[in-house]
Parts: structure tokens; C-alpha cells; sequence
């Protein structure tokens, strides 16, 4: 045979060895058959298998064109489903007649909320773009719809999943169930169109210009999720109070509240339904007590909090409870709006002599009118005073002087009244179970920042109400974690551990050994001395040598200088 026609004989012996059809080289080139023929006779005689490896020998890889066409994370991935493994979520979904398919989307989303915080379509793009979930999960990437359908369907099983959760997490970590803490909390809505649930109106995050929705959430004295509910914007705090408590299915714990929620309608309700409740007095806070306090304690932040007995009111206990940290704040914050009230008081009589500047007495006195309302919180503190320049309408001076309030003022910061049906409880455990509260009150800055509770971007009431549920499983699923973690002192919150979960990929490479042969190899990252401690603590196994895996590609020609995304 000429030289020049040996490469095409070698592909015709190959394909034919590997049983593929090949189109002849030469039409009637009746020696070029007969010698492929012969060859491949000659082979197979001698027990030739081109399927079959010879084990020493070595893949020839073109090692200039070998490249990493991506890198999805997994570390995160391979933790957050453990955890939902933990807390029974498949077999949950699956009692609601939820299909596999679905559960493993809904899984997908409660995961992307937790190591990838966003709206829902964020979460398509993550586990599509970013993440191994779909791997990990063995499932077809979904569409965004397919996502809201899922999210939506979660939403209207929410107590039974929400309960069922519950007990399965009480069956894995020890939990107290003798206190219950109900608070409230605005999320803020960037879009257009309004829904139902989206109102206007006093925004804790001071975001007038959005409207919003409330989320309404009862928590365990542990910080795990009992209730949820989506209420609209300018949902009264103390009328959803009645609702939540028939939510925790008979449970009779002690109800924790703020000032804000613990009204008299509130506490009347709890007391008609023999309920034991500890909240913040709504009247003006209590002088220090000048007595050595009752009890004293440091908290986990290493905060001095002190507490003194005071006298019963109405069959309820009566503790004033002195926080150091508190104290400091409430300080500062108060000589900070003290030191601008009295500085604009000042400039405006300075400018009363001067041209161009603020003299009718009438245009004077609205003046302070409006700073004694945006500095309403120490205006009352002060007797402000505007003498009037005899025979015109001039004002002659603007003075003020500090009552006597204010020296009172000053002496009651950092501290407030506890009220209590526990009349039998001593000082130490009423300070002590409501200081729970301010700890549990963390759990919706969790919430609010690390798993992405706000803002959101939907205006359908069912696409907000399922973005928060989603929220709230993604807070209970790691607070679950961050739980057993702290059970084996490692503290850290979860903003933290995700960044740091986040760090562990599942690299491709791809290994070229020919313009028509190429080697897929997919390898997970080593774990950090760091990340094998977690692992342990969740007696999670997760070894990324097992997950190795080698594709080998000889089908389709390989263009070197564009190289493929696989």
C-alpha cells in the first residue's frame, strides 16, 4: 500500500473493529478493501480487542490544550442536603404526595436560599451557572417556572411541614419548649405592581419608599421556627397574637413579647386562656433602683445585666431589668439628640440679629415646632422658650433649659420594667428567661441578611408568600446546623461557615489526546482541616476521592484551538 494512503487505512481498521461503518476510501478500490479485510482477519485471529485497555499502558494527553471549563462549588451542597436528610425533609414531602422530582426541586431551592441568597430566579441561575446541586440531586435542570410551581405548592403546606419539622428537630437536638417568643418584621418590596399583601406604611428599615409585607414568625426557646405567616404591610403586631398561639397545636408555653405586641388586649387574651406570658412594660422606664440588685449575671456576649425585685401589680410580678451594653447605647444615642436639638435651637436665635435669617415670630415658633418633632424622642426633656421683641412682630431670643426630667431620663437608660404572670418565679429566672429574648431576637437579622428575606422582587401574593416560606426553611435548616456545631464548640454564624463552604469545588477538567479523542475528568476539592471538623461533628461522610469520575469522548471531532463546554 503507498504511505500516503496508510492513515486512512488505519481509521478503516479501527471503525470496522469497533463494528462502525465507515464510507469506502476509494469507489472499486478493490486492494484497498481486500487489505483492510485481511488485516482485520489477522487480528481478530490472534484475539485482538480493541475494546479491551492494555493496563500499562498510558493516555497520551495533549498536555498544551488541556483546560478547566468550570468550577461549581459542592462543599455547601454535599452539608445543606445532609442537613435536610437530618430533618426528614424527603420523607415529609413525600407523606404530601410531593412527586420525587418535585422534592428534589424543592430541596434544590431550600439549598440555594441557604449558601446563595436571592429571589427565585437568582436560585435558577446559581444552580444552573454555579452550583453542583443538580448533580448531587441527579435531576434535570428545572425551568424557572417549574421552580415557582414548587415554591408555591411548600406555601400552602406550611403547618404541616413547619410541625413536622419541628418534631423531627426536637428529636435531634434538645430543645426548650417552656418558652415561645412571637414577634413581627417588615420586608420591603422593589417593583411596580402591587399586590395584596403589599401596603405603605412606618418601615422598621426605614424604607418608606417601598411598600411591604409581614412576616410573622413564632419561635421555640431555642430559635427554631413553630409558626410562620405572611400578613400585609400594616399588620397590627398585637391583633395576629390570638392566631399564632392557636398555630402551636395546644402548646401551652410561657409567650415572650416586646413592648410593641404586649398591649392590654394582648395580655388580656393570654390571661382568658391561661396562658403565663413575660413582656416589657409599656409604661416610661423606672428609675435605677438605689438598692444592691437582686441578681446579677453576664451574658454569653460578656454583658453585665443586673436585677432588682420590684412590687406586684395586679397579680403579676414586676422585675427592672439594667442592661451595661444597653445603657451605653441608650446613652449615646440620647446625648447625640440632645447635642443637635440644643445646636439648632442655638443657631436660630445666633440668626435672629443677622440678615437674610429666620426673625417673624410666627415663622419662628413652627420652626421649633417642627424640631421638637423630629427630635421628639428628648424635646420633651427641655422648656424651650420664644420671647417676642416688644411692639413688632420680631422674635428677641430663643431659649431653652433642661427640665427635670432629664436628669431622670438619663438615669433610667439601659433599663425597663419586666411584667410577668410568673408571680411565683424568682428575680434571677424572670431576668434570666426574658434575656432569652434579645438572644432569639438575632434570629431575624439571620434571617434579614444571611438567608436573604429581603428585599424581594415579586408582587403575586403566592410568589411573595413562597419566597419567605422558602426563607424560613432555609433559617430552620441552618440554625440546625449552626446548632450542632455550637454543641461541639464551633461558633460561627452562618454567613461565616457558608463563605468558607463555599471555597470547596467540583473542578472539570477536560484532557485532550487527539483531534478526535478527549478525557472528561471531574475531581472535588480537598477538605480544609476545617471543613473535615464539620463533617465529623454532622457525622457527615464526604469523601471527594469517591466522586471522582472519567468520561472519555470519541465520537464527535475536537476542535483544539475552540475547545467544547462539556
Amino acid at each position: 500500500m503507498p504511505k500516503s494512503d496508510w492513515p486512512e487505512l488505519a481509521k478503516q481498521v479501527v471503525a470496522r473493529l469497533k463494528g462502525q461503518s465507515c464510507t469506502p476510501f476509494k469507489e472499486g478500490d478493490e486492494h484497498f478493501q481486500n487489505t483492510v479485510d485481511d488485516i482485520v482477519k489477522r487480528l481478530l485471529d490472534k484475539g485482538f480487542d480493541i475494546n479491551v485497555k492494555d493496563p500499562n499502558d498510558r493516555d497520551t494527553i495533549l498536555t498544551d490544550k488541556v483546560h478547566n471549563p468550570d468550577a461549581k462549588t459542592v462543599g455547601g451542597e454535599c452539608l445543606a442536603l445532609q442537613a435536610l436528610e437530618l430533618v426528614g425533609m424527603e420523607e415529609l414531602l413525600r407523606e404530601l404526595n410531593f412527586s420525587e422530582n418535585h422534592i428534589k426541586r424543592a430541596c434544590a431551592l431550600i439549598v440555594g436560599r441557604m449558601l446563595s441568597p436571592g429571589s427565585e430566579r437568582h436560585t435558577h441561575k446559581w444552580m444552573t451557572q454555579a452550583s453542583s446541586i443538580l448533580e448531587l440531586l441527579n435531576i434535570q435542570a428545572p425551568s424557572l417556572s417549574m421552580l415557582y410551581r414548587c415554591s408555591d405548592r411548600l406555601y400552602r403546606h406550611r403547618h404541616e411541614i413547619t410541625n413536622r419539622l419541628f418534631r423531627n428537630t426536637k428529636t435531634l437536638v434538645h430543645i426548650d419548649e417552656t418558652n415561645t417568643l412571637y414577634d413581627l418584621t417588615n420586608v420591603f418590596y422593589h417593583g411596580w405592581q402591587i399586590g395584596e399583601l403589599l401596603r405603605r406604611g412606618l418601615s422598621k428599615e426605614e424604607r418608606t419608599d417601598c411598600p411591604m409585607v409581614t412576616l410573622a414568625l413564632t419561635l421555640d426557646g431555642s430559635g427554631f421556627p413553630r409558626s410562620v405567616e405572611m400578613l400585609p404591610g400594616l399588620a397590627s403586631e398585637s391583633a395576629t397574637l390570638q392566631k399564632a398561639i392557636e398555630n402551636l397545636n395546644g402548646a401551652t408555653p410561657t409567650v415572650l413579647m416586646d413592648a410593641g405586641i404586649a398591649t392590654e388586649a394582648s395580655l388580656a387574651y393570654l390571661k382568658e386562656n391561661n396562658l403565663y406570658w413575660i413582656c416589657v412594660d409599656r409604661t416610661r422606664a423606672h428609675l435605677m433602683p438605689t438598692e444592691a440588685p437582686d441578681h446579677q449575671f453576664l451574658t454569653a456576649n460578656e454583658v453585665k445585666v443586673q436585677a432588682w425585685k420590684l412590687s406586684e401589680e395586679e397579680g403579676a410580678s414586676r422585675v427592672y431589668v439594667r442592661s451595661e451594653a444597653r445603657n451605653a447605647t441608650e446613652e449615646q444615642d440620647q446625648q447625640t439628640q440632645c447635642h443637635q436639638f440644643e445646636t439648632a435651637l442655638e443657631y436660630m436665635n445666633e440668626g435672629l440679629p443677622l440678615p437674610r435669617r429666620l426673625k417673624n415670630i410666627e415663622k419662628v415658633g413652627r420652626k421649633v415646632g417642627r424640631l421638637q418633632e423630629k427630635y421628639r424622642s428628648v424635646a420633651h426633656l427641655y422648656e424651650v422658650e420664644v420671647k417676642q421683641k416688644e411692639g413688632t412682630q420680631l422674635a428677641e431670643s430663643v431659649t431653652f433649659s433642661a427640665r427635670i426630667s432629664h436628669q431622670k431620663s438619663t438615669q433610667a437608660a439601659g433599663g425597663y420594667v419586666l411584667s410577668t404572670s410568673h408571680t411565683t418565679w424568682s428575680t434571677k429566672k424572670i431576668a434570666r428567661t426574658y434575656w432569652r429574648l434579645t438572644e432569639i431576637e438575632a434570629t431575624f437579622r439571620v434571617i434579614k441578611s444571611d438567608v436573604g428575606l429581603r428585599p424581594i422582587y415579586h408582587s403575586n401574593d403566592e410568589r411573595i408568600e413562597g419566597h419567605l416560606f422558602i426563607t424560613v426553611l432555609a433559617y430552620h435548616v441552618s440554625h440546625l446546623i449552626r446548632t450542632i456545631l455550637k454543641a461541639n464548640l464551633i461558633d460561627e454564624s452562618w454567613d461565616t461557615l457558608r463563605f468558607r463552604l463555599n471555597q470547596i469545588h467540583r473542578i472539570t477538567t477536560v484532557l485532550p489526546k487527539s483531534r478526535h479523542c478527549y478525557l472528561v475528568l471531574r475531581v472535588d476539592q480537598k477538605l480544609t482541616p476545617f471543613m473535615q471538623r464539620i463533617t465529623q461533628c454532622l457525622g457527615m461522610s464526604y469523601n471527594p476521592a469517591a466522586t471522582r469520575t472519567k468520561e472519555e469522548y470519541s465520537d464527535k471531532p475536537y476542535d483544539l484551538e475552540n475547545p467544547p463546554d462539556p
